[in-house]
């Protein structure tokens, strides 16, 4: 029972990574693409899901937190990265979130052998800024929502719907925004871990 969060990191993740396998064979095919705006929600839904039947069953542990920020990091490479492949976004937006991705990474992997985590209680973060921009439920939920709102509604407007291609665009420069505005304060408060 205490294993279901990481098997559903998994099971999400796997599903992120047959999507875009299957919309790369027929990028062309519009009821698969929105076939993959509905199978996108189901993804990024389950990313909440996790943590919330973690914490119903009393199974959260370090571990869980930083297995889910992997698949978390796993997950929206993938969905940036065919975005990228298939010419619907800009290369250096997959750069800015690998370059961020790895040095916030880095730095909660240095936090972590002190016994800080990235969020929760014990949080690496100090300031209640930093705090609040990295760990605090309403901005993970908010940030969240806002790649799974950019990254489904991407195929909605390959598949039938062009004109929200500017409305897209905002919130594809609104999550590259906030990893920014996120991975800064890591970055910051994380020096006292070298």
């Amino acid at each position: 029972m205490k294993q279901i969060p990481n098997l559903i990191s998994i099971f999400r993740t796997t599903l992120a990574i047959a999507l875009a396998v299957f919309i790369l064979q027929n990028p062309g095919n519009k009821n698969f693409l929105m076939f993959s705006f509905w199978m996108t929600w189901i993804i990024m839904v389950l990313d909440g899901v996790d943590g919330i039947i973690a914490r119903y069953l009393k199974s959260a542990s370090d571990f869980g937190a930083f297995f889910d920020i992997a698949c978390d990091r796993i997950v929206e490479l993938i969905f940036i990265s065919l975005f990228v492949v298939l010419k619907w976004i800009p290369f250096w937006i997959l750069v800015i979130f690998l370059v961020r991705g790895i040095l916030v990474d880095g730095v909660r992997g240095f936090a972590l052998k002190e016994g800080k985590t990235a969020f929760g209680e014990k949080s690496m973060m100090k300031s209640k800024l930093g705090y609040f921009l990295t760990s605090s439920r309403f901005m993970r939920a908010f940030y969240g929502g806002v790649k799974a709102v950019a990254f489904a509604f991407m195929f909605l407007v390959y598949s039938c719907y062009p004109n929200l291609f500017n409305f897209e665009m905002f919130l594809i420069y609104l999550m590259t925004f906030l990893c920014i505005v996120r991975g800064i304060p890591v970055l910051i408060e994380g020096r006292r871990f070298f």
